[in-house]
Parts: C-alpha cells; sequence; structure tokens
C-alpha cells in the first residue's frame, strides 16, 4: 500500500468491495480482447504474470487520460503500451480510456492480476462501461 501511495501521490485505501478489490482477468484465444471502458475506482495496479513477448501478437493496452468518452481511443492521442509477464503499472482507471488490443493468433496468453484502489475522498460510482465487460 505504501509504494501505491507513493506513486498515486495522494492517500490510497483498498476498495470495500472484496470481489472488485482483486480480479484476474485471462485472455487465451485469438482475437480475445478487454474492451474500452474506464472502471469504478479511482487506482487500478495491474500485474502481467503472462503477455505476449512480441507486441505484433496483441494483448496492449491502449490508453487516453482524461478522457472526454471512450471514443478518444480512436485519436491519435491515445497512447499503446506493450508490457512483459512480470511486468505491472499503475493505472487513474477511473478518469482513463483504457482497452487491450486483441491477441493475433491460437497459443498466447495475457493473464494480469487486477487490484483496485480508492481514495478516502472518493465518492463511490459505477461506470456502466465497467460493468459492461462482466455481464
Amino acid at each position: 500500500m505504501g509504494l501505491v501511495r507513493e506513486v498515486a501521490g495522494e492517500p490510497v485505501i483498498e476498495v470495500d468491495d472484496p470481489v472488485e478489490r482483486h480480479v484476474l482477468n485471462i485472455l487465451h484465444r485469438a482475437g480475445d480482447t478487454h474492451g474500452a471502458h474506464t472502471d469504478d475506482h479511482p487506482y487500478a495496479l495491474v500485474l502481467f504474470l503472462e503477455a505476449p513477448d512480441d507486441p505484433a501478437d496483441g494483448g496492449l493496452v491502449r490508453y487516453l487520460p482524461r478522457a472526454a468518452s471512450l471514443r478518444t481511443l480512436d485519436s491519435g492521442r491515445a497512447r499503446t503500451a506493450h508490457h512483459r509477464a512480470g511486468d505491472a503499472y499503475l493505472l487513474r482507471s477511473d478518469t482513463t480510456a483504457h482497452r487491450v488490443t486483441p491477441l493475433v493468433r491460437p497459443g498466447l496468453r495475457r493473464t494480469v492480476l487486477n487490484f483496485a484502489y480508492t481514495t478516502p475522498v472518493a465518492r463511490p460510482h459505477r461506470t456502466p462501461s465497467a460493468t459492461e465487460l462482466y455481464e
């Protein structure tokens, strides 16, 4: 928690809901993706357990901080990042539109563990985009 607070630059606490606190996302078939969304909580710490070694194989994070809408992920301002197994990042996930590009061929896997955090002053809210990912 101390590391997350230091990187975030503000007080950070665990989310109340244990179901949302830790989420395991696994992509394992060609075409698997994680669609455009923002998260319900301010911060996500994402740990890569498995990921394609070659960026050409997909599984890349496409993101845009302070996005006005999810459609802005298709703009030239959005960024793309490649990660390997063992990598991690902390994302301001409630205001950053983000998605994962599709895996491009069979035999690839992308497995991440997502830890959700909030702040003492953040007001709880549900974003429809995050809910749609899991229904």
